[in-house]
Parts: C-alpha cells; structure tokens; sequence
C-alpha cells in the first residue's frame, strides 16, 4: 500500500461552518447507552440524528441471514439521512458502541436545512468518503486491511485505543473469516495490536501506520 492509502474520512461537522453545525445540534439531545440501537434496519426513517459524541457501528441484515460491519461513525457525523432518499425505510442499523449523545432533526426540517445552506454538495462528498470506505477496507492483503480498519476506528473514536469488538466483527468489516483475522492479529503483533474476547486495543498506531505505508530508507 502506497503512503496516501489511508484517507481521512471527514464527518459533516468538517465539511460544513461551525454555525452550521451548531444549528443542526440545536435540536431535542437523546442519550444511547453502549450496545442499544439508535437506528434499525427497515424502520420508516422519519429523523435523522447528528451525532454529538460517542461511537457507533454499522451493521446490515443480507437477506441470506449474515450481517455485515459496514462502518464505524463518531462525533460530528450524521446518521440515518440515506433513508430520506431511498423510500424512507433505513438500509441498515446503527448500535452505540459507547455511550453516545446525538440531536434528533426531524427529516423534514432536515431536508430543509440542507437546502437552505446549500449543503448537497457536502453531503455528496460525504458519501463519496463512505463509499470509498468501503471499497478500500476489502483491497490488500489482510493484515493490511484490518491495520486500516483499526487506524480508522482510532481517528473516528477522536482518539480512543480500546474498544468493543470481536474477531468476528472485524471479520464481518473487513470481509473475511474469523480465522484469517485472527491470523492477522498474530501477523500485526501484540506491539500494535492485543485482542481478548470482546474487546480490542490499539497499542501503536505509528506501528500500525508503518502496516500500510512502509518506510523505505532514503
């Protein structure tokens, strides 16, 4: 992987003015304790939520009963605003993986804030990043995509280095087997990375940068 391989994924809260987003925060503040839903997968999607503070994931049902990890979201993102514009019913569910804090806009006065500050385009690179997520977590060798997916957590968590997971969550993410991860864990080494049975913690993440962007001597 070249040196720019990892991309800084920017919540809306950096895309936009801090008025903007201090407007979008201004609405009733409903508190998620850690492993509770915010959003599910099928519901009407009739509000959206800006994310305060806290850390979510993305989770989607497929229809052959797996799930899959499809992101990790922290404060300063906006959720759920997909199903505004997809027949109103949520493409997948988001679970607090910590106590989080998030605005609840209704979707109309949402819709009504992005025309009045004109924020398609925002929203559109918004997007861009997600989908760009997406495809560069399943690109590489393992070990080098779970090193990503772990950078990002760090980066999205506003610098958190322990975390709630399972191998099989960082498999559902990276699409592979619990095995392949684990046998990527023991490639990264305890001096990067240590995993128990629920829980992940990032020991180096200048190691963990080398992963994916080596050092060549001049």
């Amino acid at each position: 992987m070249s040196e720019g391989y990892l991309h800084s994924i920017q919540p809306l809260r950096d895309l936009v003015p801090h008025n903007e987003w201090a407007r979008l925060t201004c609405y009733p503040l409903q508190t998620y304790l850690a492993g509770r839903p915010l959003l599910q997968q099928g519901k009407e999607g009739n509000f959206v939520l800006a994310l305060v503070s806290g850390l979510v994931k993305v989770v989607r049902d497929e229809r052959d009963g797996r799930q899959r990890l499809l992101a990790f979201r922290g404060s300063g993102e906006v959720l759920g605003e997909m199903a505004l514009q997809r027949g109103g019913l949520r493409l997948a569910s988001v679970w607090a993986m910590s106590n989080c804090k998030a605005s609840v806009v209704p979707a109309e006065d949402f819709q009504h804030f992005v025309r009045e500050h004109r924020l398609a385009y925002p929203l559109a690179v918004m997007a861009f990043n997600r989908l760009r997520e997406l495809t560069e977590g399943r690109d590489g060798a393992v070990h080098e995509r779970l090193a990503m997916a772990l950078l990002r957590l760090v980066e999205v968590s506003d610098g958190m280095h322990t975390f709630s997971l399972t191998r099989e969550d960082l498999a559902q993410h990276i699409d592979v087997g619990r095995k392949a991860v684990s046998k990527a864990l023991a490639q990264l080494g305890p001096d990067k990375v240590k995993a128990g049975k629920s829980r992940i913690e990032v020991v180096s993440v200048e190691r963990l940068r080398k992963v994916i962007a080596p050092q060549t001597d001049a």
